[in-house]
């Protein structure tokens, strides 16, 4: 995995995490020089690596969680339609809640007088 190229997309992001690692006072001006440069000479994703060994890794899921995860909802998806089902009773439950549970939200808010 180490030994796949990297693309200049790959370069400049790898840059914007320097950035914000920067900008966040965890690296001083020289050292975001000399690590970008690294980047931007980097061929493959090894080549990456010594650059943040020292950085603490991006909040939010990795790339490597999502994309099983995302397999498996299209999965789910294609042999069983469950997300569809769980999207449609979410769905069902908002505007039951909005418009009520008897009454459709096109049939519209027209409240019938009582009558003796």
């Amino acid at each position: 995995m180490d030994s796949l190229r990297i693309s200049d997309a790959d370069r400049a992001a790898a840059v914007d995490l320097l950035s914000e690692q920067y900008a966040e006072g965890r690296l001083t001006r020289d050292e975001f020089d000399e690590r970008s440069d690294a980047v931007w000479s980097a061929k493959t994703r090894g080549d990456l690596a010594p650059v943040f060994v020292d950085l603490p890794v991006r909040s939010g899921f990795p790339v490597r969680v999502m994309a099983p995860f995302l397999f498996l909802v299209i999965a789910l998806t294609i042999l069983t339609h469950v997300p569809f089902v769980l999207f449609a009773l979410v769905l069902w439950f908002v505007l039951s809640r909005r418009y009520g549970a008897h009454r459709p939200p096109w049939a519209g808010h027209h409240h019938r007088s009582r009558q003796p």
